[in-house]
């Protein structure tokens, strides 16, 4: 993705560029994995900030396990409340560095712990796809599929199905609302080359644009019943 592809003036400090393409953050993510505990779940209620959770980490657990199954988690399990664990492949060898710093903050600083980071690297073969080589330049993508995105996992076990569209070039505008029925039922989309204008519809609609492109979509999506956008009452 080349930045001069994106032009913007910069009046306040905020350098940000929408990355628009086929597996969205999946492919530019730091691949960080943890888990809620109860004290994060539990956390308004004891603060009494806001609204309390209307779930518990209990109830959440089993799809942190059927997710980290699929994806591939690397970690090391320490039985802390704090920090759950996972269904965790190996974990990655700490270097001498961090070997260090870990020996002296958990000697002189009882109940401290370090521990190397819970990610959605593989260390071993998993599911079809390769260990990590450690070849360093995670950023710009992983060609043997070995950490998780949506090319190296999700969309090949989508595409077996027999079920699966994928639509490149289709940026979504905003989600469309049906006033009688109390429910959303498709999305309208911009074809990023012609401009043109599509909707599509379904029974079930999953708006998965990272923070700031789903809320774009959510405030486009306008209707008599959300005149500020869906949801945004």
């Amino acid at each position: 993705m080349r930045d001069t592809k994106y032009p913007y003036v910069e009046e306040k400090p905020f350098t940000w560029i929408q990355g628009d393409q086929v597996g969205g953050k999946s492919l530019i993510w730091g691949r960080q994995v943890y888990r809620w505990s109860d004290l994060d779940f539990e956390a308004n209620m004891k603060d009494g900030v806001a609204v309390d959770w209307p779930i518990r980490y209990a109830d959440i657990a089993p799809w942190y396990s059927y997710v980290e199954k699929h994806i591939g988690v690397s970690g090391e399990k320490l039985g802390l409340p704090q920090l759950p664990d996972g269904e965790f492949l190996k974990p990655m060898e700490m270097n001498a560095g961090e070997k260090f710093v870990k020996h002296g903050i958990e000697k002189n600083i009882p109940g401290r712990h370090v521990t190397i980071g819970r990610v959605a690297i593989l260390t071993e073969n998993h599911n079809g796809r390769a260990a990590c080589h450690y070849c360093g330049p995670c950023e710009r993508g992983c060609s043997t599929g070995s950490y998780f995105s949506t090319q190296s996992s999700t969309l090949p076990a989508a595409m077996k199905t027999g079920r699966l569209t994928v639509l490149p070039n289709a940026v979504v505008h905003s989600v469309l609302y049906d006033d009688a029925s109390n429910r959303v039922h498709g999305v309208r989309i911009i074809d990023a080359n012609t401009k043109e204008e599509r909707e599509y519809h379904a029974k079930l609609i999953f708006l998965n644009a990272s923070t700031l492109g789903t809320a774009r979509i959510l405030l486009n999506s306008k209707s008599s019943h959300f005149p500020n956008g869906l949801a945004n009452s």
